[in-house]
């Protein structure tokens, strides 16, 4: 009766390590992941986008974050071209090619062009995996540039830190780089023309 009983729990506890995290897991680390990338003093993530109806030949999107508060998202796309918009503070600087132009944002606005960055939002965490001879973390979140909810990546992570290492999908890739790097920079634009 002893062999049977340790069968069963051994067998529960199998099953058990292979349901799918719970969402405390998930809003946990959620939690721990935006405060690591809001935390950290300078960051830079690169979008590499594979063709779509918008963008037939793909693309690029590079997205450059030096704290407390200066953005800078370069998108570039074929045969669309670049567009280059830099925010410090409320000031948000455009250039498409024609020159910088430069216009005061609410906070409302701010804080939605920057949402695709920090807003991670996990839908559930995976197994620890081996990436370069280190163990790091996983998960799946929503894809910020998704048409629907439903539209998730795959990401890994640095277990010690929680910040993002990257997240790929069958149309993008996301790699996270320059965590914390004194060289990365993000200088106002001179001569920009008011458009307000």
């Amino acid at each position: 009766m002893f062999g049977v009983g340790m069968g069963a729990a051994g067998a529960l506890l199998m099953l058990v390590q292979m349901l799918p995290a719970k969402a405390d897991d998930a809003s946990e680390l959620q939690t721990k992941i935006r405060a690591a990338l809001r935390t950290a003093k300078t960051f830079v993530q690169t979008v590499t986008m594979k063709g779509s109806p918008a963008a037939p030949l793909g693309g690029t999107a590079t997205f450059t974050v030096v704290a407390p508060n200066r953005y800078r998202q370069y998108v570039a796309s074929r045969p669309s071209g670049a567009d280059d918009t830099i925010i410090i503070g409320h000031e948000v600087y455009g250039n498409e090619g024609k020159g910088w132009t430069v216009q005061t944002w609410t906070d409302r606005l701010v804080t939605g062009f920057e949402g695709a960055v920090f807003a991670v939002k996990v839908v559930a965490v995976g197994s620890d995996q081996t990436v370069d001879g280190k163990t790091v973390g996983s998960f799946v979140m929503v894809d910020p540039r998704g048409a629907k909810e439903t539209d998730t990546m795959n990401c890994t992570y640095q277990k010690q830190t929680f910040r993002p290492i990257s997240c790929s999908d069958a149309m993008s890739t996301i790699e996270f780089l320059n965590y914390d790097d004194p060289n990365v920079t993000i200088e106002m634009p001179k001569n920009a023309k008011r458009t307000d």
